[in-house]
């Protein structure tokens, strides 16, 4: 095996930072639109502005549908509590995904993540039934 190839794990790892880092600075500065000085770190690592928003995306929902599960569990379902509850413990990465909520790849993703939503929350209260 090549040791030039990076293992997934070590590339969501490297990700995962890069993300925190930028979201951490923009959370210091004010910024809810990326800074210039970060374009060409998240140009390398996402591929562009649209990669590094999609994979805010898939942080956002995943962390959404985990807590919405956890409420679901307990007996409590409302979606509108865990988006509440979700925002206030993620309030920069949510800030961005509102600032940047017509850029059309993030409306792609965002439409895919809810279309998965809609299908889960279907499923399991068919099960639960």
């Amino acid at each position: 095996m090549d040791m030039n190839i990076l293992s997934r794990s070590a590339i969501i790892r490297r990700r995962r930072a890069l993300v925190h880092i930028v979201l951490r600075d923009m959370a210091e500065t004010g910024d809810t639109s990326v800074p210039p000085w970060w374009e060409p770190d998240i140009q390398q690592e996402f591929g562009g502005l649209s990669g590094f928003l999609a994979e805010l995306s898939r942080q956002w929902w995943t962390a959404y549908a985990a807590h919405l599960d956890a409420l679901i569990e307990l007996g409590s379902d409302d979606p509108a509590r865990a988006w509440a509850d979700v925002a206030e413990q993620m309030p920069q990465l949510r800030a961005v995904l509102d600032s940047y909520a017509d850029e059309s790849a993030l409306a792609e993703a965002e439409r895919r993540h809810c279309d998965v939503l809609r299908w889960t929350t279907r499923r399991e209260s068919r099960h639960a039934a």
